[in-house]
């Protein structure tokens, strides 16, 4: 039973993980940025909702908290990542990371560094009984809710004009600017989509990791290896890869828990080794 626990929770996990890169991946194929803001919209989320839930209660902080989190998209991408956007992509890495900093800092002088502890909802803090197993509520409901976001991703960009514009930037800007599309509002929109996506997942990972200034950088990295593994701008690779890093990480701790840091990266290497573009990507990064 115990291998099984931890592989269910290897798949919330990795749901977690692919939310997160989801936005990561959109905003690095439309504009070209690597966005390292990506994780402090992640920790916003979490802080939003610590400050909210106990005015306004659970279900409304959680709505309310990542459009809060939204609005910090638009504002950085209006004012910090737009400077950047034709130009070397470590500009854009360098002034996120700059940004990123500056902001931990200041939820730590706010906050201070002490990790502070949310509780589970009260309708999801139980647990569910599989047979012999004893699995909690909560993560069946950060599944959902996480499998939601992604869901609605996919409707978005598959299933909607926009979001076939959307995938046409991803591939050429100059050409959709060219056919009359606003090149800065499509650039914008997914930012908003993106940070949202990233501060609702730090909302649902808030009562399991707890909510610490670094849980952004914390996030980041694995999200990361998750777009290269998964595709730049697959969605459905993003998914596989997230969960491919979720139950990596997860297993990991039955079979060498003390390398198990290191594996996602492993398995990043062995990926991209033979699949340059990830399982399922059509673009590279660096192109």
């Amino acid at each position: 039973m115990l291998e099984l626990s931890l592989f269910l929770n290897g798949i919330v996990l990795g749901l977690i993980y692919a939310a997160v890169a989801l936005g990561f991946s959109l905003v690095l194929g439309v504009s070209g940025v690597i966005n390292f803001s990506h994780g402090i919209t992640f920790t916003f989320g979490a802080y939003f909702f610590l400050t909210m839930f106990k005015t306004v209660g659970y279900i409304p902080a959680m709505i309310l908290s990542p459009l809060c989190v939204a609005l910090v998209g638009f504002i950085v991408e209006r004012l910090i990542i737009r400077r950047v956007y034709g130009q070397d992509p470590l500009f854009g890495l360098l002034i996120t990371l700059g940004f990123t900093i500056a902001m931990e800092e200041l939820i730590r002088m706010i906050y201070g560094p002490a990790t502070q502890n949310i509780n589970a909802p009260s309708f999801a803090n139980g647990v569910v009984i599989f047979g012999d197993l004893l699995y909690s509520q909560y993560r069946l409901f950060i599944a959902a809710v996480a499998t939601l976001m992604i869901a609605f991703a996919w409707i978005f960009t598959e299933k909607t004009r926009f979001g076939a514009v959307v995938k046409a930037g991803m591939f050429d800007n100059e050409m959709v600017s060219a056919l009359g599309h606003n090149l800065y509002r499509l650039r914008v929109v997914i930012m908003v989509v993106g940070s949202f996506m990233a501060g609702l997942s730090g909302i649902l990972s808030a009562p399991i990791w707890g909510v610490k200034p670094g849980m952004g950088a914390a996030i980041l990295m694995p999200s990361f290896v998750v777009v290269l593994i998964g595709g730049l701008g697959s969605i459905p690779g993003t998914l596989i890869g997230g969960l491919l890093v979720g139950v990596t990480l997860s297993m990991g701790t039955l079979v060498a828990p003390r390398f198990v840091d290191i594996m996602p990266y492993l398995l990043m290497g062995v990926v991209v080794y033979f699949r340059p573009r990830g399982l399922m990507g059509q673009h590279n990064i660096v192109e």
